[in-house]
């Protein structure tokens, strides 16, 4: 499938704005494969669009051309009219079949198409510099730092600079053949072509949450700590897909294990309303997650549980600091590579327990529950 001239553009500008290629060939009515293959030619670099130089003959002038061709009018006289040179004029009909075959769109279109000569890339004429390049890329130096070593070491290639983005184009661009192609695995990225990086931000459907109250409208008692009741959640993953759901209140510390079955949105949901449902209201008020899947079916377990959830910013784990510090001590426990789904629920809150038994520097070594105790009582 070739594309137009109208859907090239917009592939090109949604590629920019870090659409996906699914998304891109929906909405200009392709198959995905044609825009991979528009994109993969020059590594996802949108080519600089062409222009005439101002100094080249125009359609509008050859057309005067034909036009005093046809009227007989000799080149010379033609060329007055147009303000250009007798030369000039002349070498335009010569190269374009003369006087009797000279026709102004055709020799417009080979002007055009003519005035393609790539410059080859400093790389390719530079020996040395690209011998340079090649070996710092294998050392998995960056192109910025490649670009700066030359820089600041102008004998070690000869005084020849090159700036990143030419290695980074030169590794891209298909057409370009002076460094290897498997040299792009040596890259932090390690992709095969350049991506937007407004696609890292861009989750256009896919996985995202919907109606998401964002930790920034939570009230104030719960940003001060000081009302119980409010939990800090998370899944702590042992080896996949086996999980266990952390609980933490953010005023005592008490921490809560829920054993999963699953860890999709429906299997995190049903445990954690079984879990929760016998709590005291006093006790439940809200739960802040992180923007992870699992929690698909937030609006449905808020509902269920009577509480309010609240999501933290995207890639933003501080914002739910009392659960990744106690994560952290749930690892004595939970290992990474253990199976947690052979955990049971009785071995998980002896865990939690051990947890909320122990002296904790950040209650004033009082232990969680101790510090619940004594806020229920005041």
């Amino acid at each position: 499938m070739v594309l137009s001239l109208e859907q090239q553009d917009a592939v090109w500008e949604r590629w920019r704005a870090g659409e996906p290629v699914r998304v891109i060939a929906r909405a200009v009515c392709c198959n995905r494969e044609a825009v991979r293959r528009l994109l993969a030619v020059t590594g996802g670099i949108r080519p600089a669009a062409r222009s005439r130089a101002p100094l080249r003959l125009s359609l509008t002038e050859r057309e005067e051309i034909s036009r005093g061709l046809a009227a007989g009018d000799s080149a010379r006289a033609i060329a007055t009219r147009l303000r250009r040179s007798a030369s000039s004029v002349s070498r335009e009909i010569a190269r374009n079949g003369g006087p009797t075959q000279y026709r102004a769109a055709a020799a417009d279109r080979r002007a055009w198409e003519n005035a393609r000569r790539p410059k080859p890339c400093k790389l390719e004429t530079h020996d040395d510099l690209r011998s340079i390049v090649q070996e710092k890329l294998m050392a998995d130096w960056s192109p910025q730092q490649i670009a700066a070593w030359l820089r600041l070491t102008p004998a070690s290639a000869q005084g020849v600079r090159i700036s990143h983005e030419a290695i980074y184009r030169t590794l891209y661009i298909s057409s370009r053949l002076s460094l290897p192609s498997t040299l792009k695995t040596h890259l932090r990225s390690g992709r095969g072509m350049r991506t937007s990086r407004k696609a890292r931000r861009a989750g256009h459907g896919r996985g995202r949450l919907r109606n998401m109250v964002s930790i920034h409208d939570r009230p104030e008692q719960i940003e001060t700590r000081t009302e119980v009741g409010h939990w800090e959640g998370d899944l702590v993953m042992g080896r996949r897909p086996s999980a266990v759901a952390t609980l933490v209140e953010r005023t005592t510390r008490i921490v809560r294990l829920v054993k999963l079955d699953g860890i999709k949105g429906p299997d995190v949901r049903a445990a954690l309303v079984q879990n929760l449902r016998g709590m005291p209201k006093s006790l439940l008020r809200s739960i802040t997650w992180d923007r992870g899947r699992e929690m698909s079916e937030h609006e449905q377990l808020a509902h269920d549980l009577g509480i309010h959830v609240y999501f933290c910013d995207p890639r933003s784990p501080w914002q739910r600091g009392s659960n990744e510090n106690t994560n952290r001590l749930l690892r004595q426990y939970l290992a990474k590579n253990a199976d947690l789904y052979r955990f049971t629920q009785d071995e998980l809150d002896q865990i939690a327990n051990k947890i909320n038994t122990r002296p904790r520097q950040v209650l004033d070594w009082l232990s969680s529950r101790e510090r619940l105790r004594a806020c229920r009582l005041a």
